[in-house]
C-alpha cells in the first residue's frame, strides 16, 4: 500500500471513530433520560447519585488516556512499516485524548477531596 494511504485512513479513522463515539453517547444519555422520565410518571424517585459523576470521569479519563497511548503506539508501528518520518505528525492525533483523559483523572481528583 501506498504511504499516502495509509495516512489518509488513519487520519479517517481518527476523524470517524470520535464522531461514532459522540453520535452514541447521545443516543445513549438520550435513551437514560427516557428512563428517567418513565420512571418519574410512575411515581419513583430516581435520585442523583453525586458519587457516580466521579466515577463516570475516572472512567471517562482511563479510556482517552488508553485511547491516546493506542494512537500514539499505533503511529509508531507505521512509522516502523512505512519509514517514512512524516508519519510522527500523526502523535498529535494522540495526545489530544491523552490530554482530555489526564484532564479528567485531575477532575476525579479534584471532586474526590472535595466530597471528603
Amino acid at each position: 500500500m501506498d504511504p499516502r494511504t495509509i495516512q489518509l485512513v488513519i487520519l479517517a479513522a481518527a476523524f470517524w471513530l470520535p464522531v461514532l463515539a459522540l453520535v452514541s453517547l447521545y443516543f445513549f444519555r438520550k435513551l437514560h433520560l427516557q428512563q428517567r422520565l418513565l420512571e418519574i410518571e410512575r411515581g419513583a424517585n430516581p435520585a442523583i447519585d453525586r458519587e457516580a459523576a466521579p466515577a463516570r470521569a475516572r472512567r471517562a479519563g482511563i479510556v482517552c488516556v488508553a485511547a491516546g497511548i493506542g494512537i500514539c503506539v499505533g503511529d509508531v508501528i507505521i512509522v516502523a512499516a512505512t519509514r517514512d518520518p512524516q508519519a510522527w505528525a500523526l502523535q498529535a492525533l494522540g495526545i489530544v485524548p491523552m490530554a482530555v483523559g489526564i484532564g479528567l483523572l485531575v477532575d476525579y481528583r479534584l471532586a474526590r477531596r472535595e466530597a471528603r
